[in-house]
């Protein structure tokens, strides 16, 4: 029911004394205030209360935003840190193998556990003589090894076609998701790919993780490039 004050002058004194004398009564009942109506700035150019409160709600959503940014911020930050510490291991490990025979299985395995791929593979081509029995070592066929080399960088997304799955030997639906990265030597040309699979076909496709490719990828091509011909 609506009541007008109009009339009743002591009223609306006694509702304006009250609210001037309760500053927080529209915040304690929030319920009244939104089943009140406002007016619009006036000619005058002042603004009302309504006009007052979105002013505040817009620079409290202004604060919000800001501190989400931070967060993404701070959240970049941090994970681009783990993964140059994590590049930085790759290195320490490739260092630390006794041979040079243990230099692809190595790198394979931190990628593979990089990313949590199921599958993994590493091919080096032309491989020195005394690399060349090693699976590692066992050619991907000219058509293949030349798409490679047209790569610019990694791809990562959905798998098409079972070629990758005859290489790992396994069913195609254990390599829906694909992981390539092609390894090229200071000139440019291509001597080498690791391949990441996963069932999962949107496993690598939110994990490109570029800078984290890019460095760990090169510290590969310096420690495998003597292994090739």
């Amino acid at each position: 029911m609506n009541y007008s004050l109009e009339d009743n002058q002591k009223a609306v004194r006694f509702v304006i004394d009250y609210l001037t004398d309760n500053p927080d009564f529209f915040r304690r009942h929030p319920d009244v205030f939104s089943h009140m109506s406002f007016p619009r700035q006036n000619r005058e150019g002042t603004r009302s209360i309504i006009e007052c409160q979105n002013e505040v709600l817009r620079a409290t959503l202004t604060t919000m935003e800001v501190r989400e940014e931070e967060n993404k911020l701070r959240e970049k930050a941090l994970s681009e840190a783990k993964d140059a510490e994590s590049v930085l291991d790759l290195a320490i490990s490739l260092l630390a193998c006794e041979d040079n025979i243990g230099l692809p299985d190595t790198a394979l395995e931190f990628f593979k556990n990089a990313f949590d791929a199921s599958y993994g593979l590493i091919r080096l081509w032309p491989a020195r003589p005394n690399f060349a029995f090693f699976p590692y070592a066992e050619r991907l066929g000219p058509e293949i090894e030349e798409s490679i080399a047209q790569m610019e960088g990694p791809f990562a997304g959905k798998n098409f076609g079972d070629e990758i799955a005859a290489w790992l030997k396994v069913d195609p639906s254990e390599t829906r998701g694909v992981l390539l990265l092609p390894l090229k030597k200071q000139d440019g040309k291509a001597f080498g790919l690791i391949c990441l699979c996963d069932p999962d076909e949107k496993k690598f496709s939110a994990a490109q993780r570029e800078p984290f490719l890019r460095g760990a990828s090169r510290v590969c091509e310096a420690a495998l490039a003597p292994l090739t011909e």
